[in-house]
């Protein structure tokens, strides 16, 4: 009788149950399967690798910030430079009776084709529209090595105006100028025209530091004749 159901359980699709569980390890194995998770060499890795990345990326970073930084501090800087040099040039331009060098009258003309030590480092001017017979209203532009800075006088040298920024040193400033003595009174047919070369360091700090070297030529807008 009982042989006969269970041949009927089969035919009809039913399976027997085992009466024994499963063994210990291939228990431990399924629950293994069912678990998710990371073990802790896996999480030490990963935070190693998460701190290289990180440490390239801020060093990255502080690069970009550092360079903007001088860039932003060197184009300041330079600005100033340009506005200098540029103020030297239009005023040296429209200006006439050139005296080149810090000897002799300023109301005289005065050539400095050469190097000549200090003789190079002054270069005075009558300003446009002034009057040429007064003696105190010359422009005078000079280096000023214990400042490094370019310096300005408008009453002939009596007193001094930095033009440039501190943050600007200047190591050399010169002025060569030709032809300043006029037609009329030397048979000079050559037009004014001065040389300014300007070199130095644009920045403070060593990594914020740029030379620079700049040279302009001038000619006298007035003709000498």
């Amino acid at each position: 009788m009982r042989i006969t159901m269970h041949r009927q359980r089969e035919q009809r699709g039913f399976t027997r149950t085992p009466n024994c569980a499963l063994p210990f390890s291939k228990r431990r194995k399924a629950m293994r399967k069912l678990v998710f998770g990371f073990t802790l060499i896996e999480l030490l890795v990963s935070v190693a690798i998460f701190s290289i990345v990180m440490m390239i990326g801020v060093g990255a970073l502080l690069s970009m910030v550092g360079a903007n930084k001088k860039a932003e501090s060197i184009k300041s800087v330079m600005n100033n430079l340009n506005a200098a040099v540029e103020e030297m040039s239009r005023t040296i331009r429209v200006g006439s009776v050139y005296h080149c060098g810090n000897t002799g009258s300023f109301t005289e003309t005065r050539d400095c084709p050469q190097e000549n030590g200090d003789e190079n480092t002054f270069f005075a001017f009558l300003p446009s529209g002034s009057d040429p017979a007064l003696p105190n209203n010359r422009t005078v532009y000079r280096f000023n090595p214990d400042t490094s800075q370019i310096e300005r006088s408008q009453d002939s040298g009596t007193s001094w105006i930095a033009i440039t920024a501190p943050e600007v040193t200047i190591e050399r400033l010169r002025f060569y100028a030709t032809g300043t003595d006029t037609q009329r009174f030397s048979g000079d047919s050559n037009q004014p025209r001065v040389l300014i070369i300007v070199q130095g360091v644009a920045g403070v700090g060593d990594a914020l530091e740029s030379p620079f070297s700049i040279e302009t030529t001038v000619s006298q807008r007035l003709l000498d004749i």
